[in-house]
Parts: C-alpha cells; structure tokens; sequence
C-alpha cells in the first residue's frame, strides 16, 4: 500500500504559468502549430468535431486557456467556481480577472485552502470560500447564481459526470459558462494517468494488456509514495470516466448545453508509439473496437460551453 503527498499550491501555481514574453510567442506561433498537428487527424474527425484549434503538449499556458475559456465574457463582479480544486491554486489563476467571489468545491478538503483564502483577500480583495462536497450535491449553491464553472484535469475523473452537468446547470445563470480542460482522455498514451512508466512501450499498457498483466506491470512501476493527485492512486480507486471525444461531447449537449469552443490536443507518445509500435497500435484498434485511430492519439480536450440564455422549446 502505498502513501500520499499533497502538490504544494504555490510550486504547482508557478509552474503551470507562463511569462507573458513566451504566450506572446505561442500566440504569433499558433496557427502553425495547428496546421501542422491538423495532419495527424483523419479529416473525418475533423469535419465531425469542428475543433477550433489542434494543438500538441505545448503551445496553450495557463494565461491563454483562461483567457479563451472566458470569451468576451468580462468576469468583473461575478462569480466563478472551480470545480475539482485540488489543493486550490487554480482559484489563483482567476482572481487577476477580477471576479466578485470564488468558490472552491472538492471532494477531498486540502490544508492549503485556508492560506489561499488568505492570500487572495490580501492581494485581490476578493470573497474566497471553499467547500469539501461532490460535484453532483451542491445545495449551499442557489439555482443560477453562477456565472463560470470551470475545470482542469477533472471530468477525465467523473464517473458520473450526467449528474454533475445537471448540477452544473442548475446552478449555472441563463447565458453562463462552463470551462473545462480534460486528459489524458482514458484511450489515450496515459490515458490511467499511470501507463508509460517504464518507457514509451508501456504507453498503452492500460488497454492493451490483460487484466493480470496490467496488474503485475502496475505493482512493478508504483512508487512508495504517491502524489495525492497521481495515477497511482486513480488506479487503485478506479476514477476513470472512460469517455472517448465524441462521448463527451454528446454529453454536454444532452445536458443542455451549447458547445461554444473546441481544441484538441494531441499527445506526442501516442504519435511515436503508433510510429514505432505499429503492430501494436493496431492490436488496440482490435481490442477497442469502438475507438477511431484519433480517439487514441487526442489527449486533452478543452471545451467552453454556454447554457442558453432562453428555455429551449
């Protein structure tokens, strides 16, 4: 059994920001890197998907996703709720826009919340509060006072995730947004957040080997002591939506929503894996018959939703 350390907030904070120097490189590079990552999708998916952007690893920071999660959108005096905080630095990333009150919901609490509050009242004068709750039961959260609900690395987790849309919705106004950046999606290199320890031949261990197989190759390569927030411990609690691009998207619409924005990005082991293992890349196209040759290379999806403004009739 192994144990578990929490992230620090403010060492994991920094990492995920960019300077301002290199996003305005990304930005004039952008469209090249689209173009390029574009070629490694069947045009079929793209026709399908309509993605607005197809990115690889690299070329999106922290600073742009939120400032195309946000949109037109100015958040000055609204009110935002990072679902699936974690240790709670991504109620950092929001504060600089300006909104009115952060919520913080998880469904496990972490120490640092407190020091977060704290911090964000000193230096943006901004009500902080967070919640210890499933994503899917917010009772303390009024029907449709909240203007973005959003989200990293977290519906990849949600094994019911039509409940928490419908929760979503509730407490989201008439015209509001949902962010969410999700992956690596289940069918993906990486995809149990744990399979590629050991070298790239493993990427894919998750779906491609056998029950007994996968279970003797994840014993092998889990650590003493896991991150809080590492494969190692989905795993073991098996927190997995299993959603492929498709799926999601179905979802979201099903639920209510208008699906306003789309990247893709694609993960750069499964490129080299289906390059360098063709015979195995192929062996998981027969052994998950429901996956596309893209739905095992697209990594992360990020999405911006709108709930609309009007009932639908």
């Amino acid at each position: 059994m192994s144990s578990y350390r929490t992230s620090d907030w403010v060492a994991q904070f920094h990492k995920a920001s960019s300077s301002n120097w290199k996003e305005l490189i990304y930005r004039f590079l952008r469209p090249l890197f689209d173009m390029i990552q574009r070629k490694h999708l069947d045009t079929r998916t793209i026709l399908q998907l309509h993605p607005n952007l197809v990115l690889g690893e690299r070329g999106f920071p922290l600073i742009a996703r939120r400032r195309w999660a946000i949109g037109s959108t100015d958040l000055k005096n609204k009110t935002v709720l990072v679902q699936g905080t974690g240790n709670g630095w991504d109620l950092f990333s929001w504060a600089s826009f300006g909104p009115k009150k952060l919520i913080g919901i998880d469904l496990f609490d972490f120490e640092s919340w407190s020091e977060i509050e704290d911090s964000i009242r000193a230096s943006f004068d901004i009500d902080v509060e967070f919640h210890k709750s499933p994503l899917d039961e917010l009772p303390f959260i009024a029907n449709e006072s909240v203007d973005l609900c959003a989200s990293d690395a977290v519906f990849e987790h949600v094994t019911n995730l039509d409940c928490v849309l419908k929760e979503t919705f509730r407490i989201l106004r008439p015209g509001g947004t949902v962010y969410a950046s999700y992956g690596p999606l289940w069918y993906c290199a990486g995809g149990d957040h744990f399979s590629g320890r050991g070298g790239i031949v493993n990427a894919f261990n998750h779906i491609l080997l056998g029950e007994d197989d996968y279970r003797d190759y994840f014993d092998k390569y889990k650590k003493e002591t896991e991150d809080f927030q590492s494969g190692g411990r989905y795993v073991d609690l098996g927190l997995f939506s299993k959603l492929r691009t498709e799926e999601y998207l179905e979802l979201f619409r099903s639920s209510g929503f208008v699906v306003d924005g789309l990247i893709l990005q694609l993960s750069k082991q499964a490129l080299m894996f289906k390059r360098c293992y063709s015979e195995s890349f192929h062996e998981l196209l027969e052994k998950n018959s429901e996956c596309t040759k893209d739905d095992l290379v697209v990594k992360t999806n990020l999405v911006r939703l709108r709930k609309p403004a009007q009932p639908v009739l």
